[in-house]
């Protein structure tokens, strides 16, 4: 199984999908594969791994979901508190999804921006840190803290906990506690890893419609809206990285299960063009921090960030905006184009803080924008 594709940066959060990161190839034999060992650092890049949801497998059992915790079209997060307020009308329902089992479904058009979910992790557990020399990390030492996890939860919260999706493609016996939570939990950002059942029920799309973030000052994870969404419209994530081929994304999605049928895997007519954005990004982040004098290079670089932002914008894969956005103001400024990078600026700024406007992924890009201001 091949690591997740990281693209580093301190600007950027990114949330590694634990099942990545253990890796089940070697998971009858309690030893994650040697590969994914730098994927576990969690530095940051573009590339987010979600959290499995109930798919192929998906239990027919009704969910309880709570409404949506702020109003619509207003950020998710303000100065990191949530705004725990319900909206009047609940954003969405669960029912079948055809061939997935249950999903979430928009209850109303819901504006972009729009928080479906803030949730706390029901338990979390570090990740492990014992390495077997030229194998990798020991999941079997992750059992007892999941275990425990799962004890102190309520009757109510362990029957959600075991609902919850789970696939192993390994024959022989596995821990179910074990699966399930590989399955399903986000890492966090102090090297713990948490489930977050509720969460964990929207199912995957390689041209999702809801972004989530983890806010470090709450300890909520938060999923929204990322564009406009219709009444009646499937609410969907992305559970791995977008910028592959049509075959790479379904060969990553077999760790769940299932095959992925989104309108981007029906048709492999954007696969050219997925490619050349995960280039574009390589080469802008590679290139940020190293000005050059030559006006030629000056200006390939902005029309290459540019036209990055412009295929993400029309692919619809707004995970990697506020990177792109942020790629474009600092090379129309290293350019001298400062009209430009203002406005660029201002876009990542916009797109940060429809998650969290107090977070400091937030703030560095508001500081950013003051000194091309100043």
């Amino acid at each position: 199984m091949a690591a997740p594709k990281l693209v580093l940066s301190a600007r950027f959060q990114v949330l590694y999908l634990l099942a990545v990161l253990l890796g089940y190839t070697s998971a009858c034999d309690g030893v994650c594969s040697q590969e994914i060992i730098g994927a576990l650092q969690g530095v940051g890049g573009s590339d987010l791994l979600q959290p499995a949801s109930n798919c192929a497998n998906n239990s027919d059992n009704d969910l309880n979901f709570p409404d949506s915790m702020a109003e619509f079209g207003e950020p998710a997060m303000v100065e990191g508190k949530a705004d725990i307020a319900r909206a009047s009308v609940p954003v969405y329902d669960v029912r079948p999804a055809p061939g997935k089992g249950l999903g979430v479904f928009a209850k109303h058009h819901l504006k972009r921006g729009t928080p479906i979910l803030i949730e706390e992790p029901a338990f979390s557990v570090p990740l492990p840190t014992e390495m077997v020399p030229g194998q990798g990390f020991k999941i079997e030492h992750m059992i007892a803290g999941i275990e425990a996890g799962f004890e102190s939860l309520l009757p109510d919260q362990k029957e959600e906990y075991l609902n919850l999706h789970e696939f192993h493609p390994s024959e022989g016996n596995s821990n179910l506690l074990m699966t399930i939570f590989t399955t399903n939990a986000y890492t966090m950002d102090d090297e713990h890893v948490g489930i977050f059942p509720k969460i964990a029920r929207i199912n995957h799309s390689c041209k999702p419609n809801t972004l989530n973030w983890w806010s470090v000052k709450t300890r909520r994870r938060i999923m929204y809206t990322s564009r406009d969404i219709e009444k009646g419209e499937e609410i969907t994530v992305s559970y791995i990285p977008l910028l592959k081929t049509t075959m790479a994304r379904q060969h990553r999605l077999k760790q769940y299960g299932f095959t992925c049928d989104c309108s981007a895997c029906k048709s492999s007519e954007g696969d050219k063009r997925r490619v050349r954005m995960s280039d574009a990004l390589d080469y802008l982040e590679q290139k940020q921090f190293s000005p050059t004098k030559k006006l030629s290079i000056k200006e390939k670089r902005i029309n290459k960030s540019v036209n990055l932002v412009n295929m993400l914008e029309a692919e619809g894969l707004p995970d990697y905006l506020a990177q792109a956005y942020h790629f474009a103001a600092v090379f129309n400024q290293q350019g001298g184009h400062l009209r430009e990078a203002r406005e660029w600026a201002m876009k990542e700024l916009e797109m940060l803080q429809l998650a969290e406007r107090g977070s400091e992924e937030s703030l560095k890009a508001m500081e950013y924008l003051k000194n091309l201001n100043t």
